[in-house]
């Protein structure tokens, strides 16, 4: 028997979202008390807490959740330790991500690509939880490493990330303007010289295009696998049209 390993953070109605969308809602239909019974309504978007994006999410011809076989949420996969080289705003290049793949491996076609940058750590189940420094400081891969991967033929791409895509190439760059700043600050050059808004969401827009899902905000026991090749499932709802669904995300080892 394999031995299974969580990568999925843990889900409750106290976890921090997106700014844009409304707060998770969660109450009580029947009670123990009152009907001897537990039964609870969700009222929640699907991208909190550990997700996959299905293709359909960012483009429109692209494939939903109901239209994934079971066979593509599954696969061996490379957890790439990207650790040793990530800090607030990290901006990963090809040969970043390659000098951080273990020896003797390499990117392979039908692979699950995890990203682990350790960023896990500020999520809101940690001791040293930071939201801020979780959605808004995040690193994110470059373009070229998304179309390097589109190129390659991967299964699914994922990481230990709010967002798949660098935190000021997502909306957190129009939210925060003094993050914008702080940014200029610390690079010494302006927003639109190092992350020109031409590749705006390039990640999620091109995986997407390419029906590949991706897996975002992994946690757990992510940091057991880092730098492993391990096989590696996503198993969200069976969802006709669905564009998203929070998941539980498992690595399958033989030790």
């Amino acid at each position: 028997m394999p031995k299974l390993v969580d990568l999925t953070q843990p889900w409750g109605d106290r976890m921090p979202t997106w700014p844009q969308f409304e707060a998770i809602q969660v109450t009580d239909i029947t009670t123990h008390h009152r009907d001897g019974k537990s039964t609870v309504l969700v009222r929640t978007n699907m991208h909190t807490g550990t997700h996959i994006d299905a293709p359909s999410h960012y483009w429109p011809t692209g494939k939903s959740l109901g239209e994934l076989p079971i066979q593509e949420l599954y696969g061996t996969g490379l957890v790439i330790d990207l650790r040793p080289i990530t800090k607030p705003w990290a901006y990963y290049s090809i040969d970043d991500i390659k000098g951080c793949i273990p020896k003797g491996e390499e990117v392979r076609s039908g692979d699950v690509v995890v990203l682990y940058t350790g960023w896990d750590r500020f999520n809101w189940t940690k001791p040293t939880r930071d939201d801020v420094t979780y959605f808004d400081r995040h690193p994110g891969p470059k373009p070229e490493v998304c179309d390097w991967l589109v190129d390659k033929g991967i299964k699914m791409f994922g990481g230990d990330l709010a967002s798949m895509d660098h935190s000021l190439h997502v909306r957190v760059r129009y939210f925060r303007p003094d993050l914008v700043k702080e940014f200029e600050a610390q690079t010494g050059t302006a927003i639109d010289e190092t992350l020109p808004m031409k590749d705006f969401e390039h990640v999620h827009y091109h995986m997407a295009k390419a029906n590949i899902p991706m897996l975002e905000n992994l946690g757990g026991e992510l940091a057991e696998v880092a730098g492993r090749r391990v096989d590696i499932g996503a198993f969200p709802w069976r969802w006709v049209n669905g564009e998203g669904c929070i998941c539980r995300v498992v690595a399958f080892t033989e030790t």
